[in-house]
Order: structure tokens, then C-alpha cells, then sequence
């Protein structure tokens, strides 16, 4: 028996599309997952047969028995991924859906209309991201077993320790958000006292605004690696607004973002929304605030303490090492093969 994980080709992105994909499919190989390489392309003009062969070519070396991580969704278009999980099935493999995304709870296409619980239902195990989004699954109608992953893992031996870790004498009360910008539109309108500097892709329209904006200190895009020797080591706030491109905001119910990892792994305390999926999980690690609304910043900017804020650094700092390490995703790989292999195990 062989384990495989999927590993998606596409072209570079100054954004976070490739990056969780290839650190799941890094940490996948670190832990004994050979790789099924798939190149990103539209499908949608390609006929059902021509689908097929592709995917009969990428999975020639798949055996009868073998355990398949498949990073849902590809992208690539409904019927591949639909097509993927039923030929592997015929030809007698396990197929672990890990799941980036839930068009479902998420509000949008994204050029993927595949019918999700169905789909969710016909494979073997589900690695989700939390346990409220699996609940929210159990009451749609899914019925496969989950695994939560909990964070997503964020890879990084390309900085030193200086970059990874913040001491409190280095750390100021600063607010940075990094992120797709058409996400969080609110900060064209950013009226707090607390000063923002922000990072990430934008249009014309919305850097415009920005940039009028004294409050806002925007310093455009940037690759990974540079990106993170630019970040201010302040609080990483981790804040999506609803928008005509989805339910980004109410979406945080449910998932858990790239950019709270990203601000995590490099020594970031971080600032969410109190009805977030992660909200728990920061307030119990010590990892964060939670607030209810952005009109808190202010009040909770001048009121933090230091013995408050030396606390969180020793925490994040900590997490940071597990984030880095593949430690989330490695749990969730071995948490999934028990489900696949044994089922649940009672050592009572």
C-alpha cells in the first residue's frame, strides 16, 4: 500500500491561492506521501472522456488499496474533481478529501459548482478545518467521517530566527493586515485612531482610496519570502467584510485563514472576530484578542498591558514553531489514516 498527496502546478501568485497547497503537499511528502502532480488548467471546454485520461495518466502509478490525499478543491473545474474521486474508487483506493475551501458556506463559485455534500459524502474521510465547521457540515447532510486540522500550517526555513520569533522590546502596538485586499474593502473607509499598514493586492479604485486615506499605510504586494521581511511586528489582524465576491466575513464562522498562520508563524499576535471558527482556539492558546466589532481597536490598543502582551508573545512565539514544523497537518495525515484504516479506536 501507498500513500499519495496531491500537489497542484500553477503559476506563481503574490497571493495565498498556491502557498497552503504546496506547504500541505511538502509536509505531506515529509511524512511518507508520494506526490500526484496535477497541473492547473480550465476545464470546462475539455469533454468528459478527454478528463478522464488525464486524470487515468496522473494516477497510472495508484494501486488497489492505496490512501489518496486530494487537496479539495483543484480549481481546475467540478467534473475533475468529481471524476478524480470516482475512478479512484473504482480502482479500489481510499480518497481523503482535504479541504481548502467549502463553496457552500463561502457564498460564491468561483468557477466551481460542483454539488458539495454528495460529493463530501462519497469519500472516505474529510479533513476539515475546525470543529464548528464540521458541525455545520453534520447538519447539511454530511455524513462522512472529519478530521479538524485546526490552523493551517504556514512553512518557512527560508528567514532567520530574528524574522520568526518577537521579543517584547521589539513588538509595538501596530495594527497590519496582509491579505487579498478585495476582501477587506472596510479599510477604504478605515476611520479608527489606531493606524493600519496594509499589504496586498488591490485594484486601481481600491489602492486609490487607500492611499487618500491618512490612517491607512499602504505598501503594496509582495512575493512570500519578502513579504514577511517587511511585516511591522505588531498585531496581525485577521478580518474578512462580506463583499459582491462572496460572504468572506460570515465565511470566518466557519473556516480558519492563511493570513492568521502567516501572522502566527512569524511572531505576530493577532486580532480576530470574537464569532470566528479560530476565536476559541486563540483566546485558549493565548495566541490573540477577540473583539466584536473593529470600533474596539482603539479602546484595545491603549488598554493592553504589557505583562498582557509579553504573555501572548511567549505563546505565539511557541505556536510558531509548530506552524513551521507541519505540525497541524501532520496530526490531521495521521488522524485521517487512523479513520481510513481502523476507524475510531477505543483504548479505554
Amino acid at each position: 500500500m501507498r500513500k499519495w498527496i496531491t500537489r497542484i502546478i500553477q503559476s506563481t501568485t503574490v497571493d495565498a491561492t498556491a502557498q497552503a497547497k504546496d506547504d500541505i503537499a511538502d509536509i505531506g511528502e515529509k511524512n511518507g506521501y508520494s506526490p500526484l502532480h496535477i497541473f492547473r488548467y480550465d476545464s470546462a471546454y475539455e469533454s468528459n472522456q478527454a478528463i478522464q485520461s488525464r486524470i487515468d495518466g496522473i494516477t497510472a502509478a495508484v494501486a488497489q488499496g492505496d490512501l489518496i490525499i486530494y487537496q479539495y478543491p483543484t480549481l481546475i473545474g467540478p467534473r475533475f474533481d468529481r471524476f478524480f474521486l470516482d475512478q479512484m474508487h473504482r480502482r479500489g483506493a481510499k480518497v481523503v478529501l482535504l479541504i481548502h475551501d467549502v463553496e457552500l458556506l463561502r457564498g460564491t463559485n468561483s468557477g466551481v459548482s460542483i454539488d458539495e455534500i454528495p460529493y463530501f459524502n462519497d469519500a472516505d474521510v474529510l479533513i476539515i478545518h475546525n470543529p464548528t465547521m464540521g458541525k455545520k457540515l453534520q447538519e447539511l447532510g454530511v455524513k462522512t467521517p472529519m478530521v479538524s486540522q485546526y490552523l493551517l500550517d504556514y512553512l518557512d526555513d527560508h528567514h532567520d530566527w530574528r524574522r520568526l520569533f518577537t521579543s517584547p522590546q521589539e513588538f509595538t502596538k501596530t495594527l497590519v493586515l496582509s491579505g487579498n485586499l478585495f476582501k477587506s474593502t472596510y479599510l477604504t473607509d478605515w476611520n479608527q485612531e489606531t493606524p493600519i499598514t496594509v499589504f496586498g493586492i488591490a485594484d486601481d479604485n481600491i489602492k486609490s482610496k487607500l492611499n487618500s486615506n491618512p490612517q491607512v499605510d499602504y505598501r503594496g504586494s509582495f512575493w512570500r519570502d519578502e513579504l514577511i521581511n517587511k511585516l511591522p511586528k505588531g498585531f496581525g489582524l485577521a478580518w474578512d467584510s462580506d463583499s459582491n465576491m462572496g460572504n468572506y466575513g460570515s465565511y470566518t464562522r466557519f473556516n480558519h485563514p492563511h493570513k492568521l498562520s502567516l501572522y502566527l508563524s512569524h511572531g505576530m499576535p493577532v486580532i480576530v472576530w470574537n464569532q470566528s471558527a479560530v476565536a476559541p482556539f486563540v483566546e485558549a492558546n493565548h495566541l490573540g484578542v477577540t473583539i466584536g466589532s473593529l470600533g474596539e481597536i482603539d479602546e484595545l490598543i491603549k488598554n493592553i498591558s504589557d505583562e498582557q502582551i509579553s504573555d501572548m508573545l511567549t505563546h505565539v512565539n511557541n505556536m510558531g514553531v509548530l506552524l513551521r514544523d507541519g505540525y497541524f497537518t501532520t496530526r490531521a495525515l495521521f488522524g485521517a489514516e487512523q479513520q481510513v484504516f481502523y476507524g475510531n479506536i477505543n483504548f479505554s
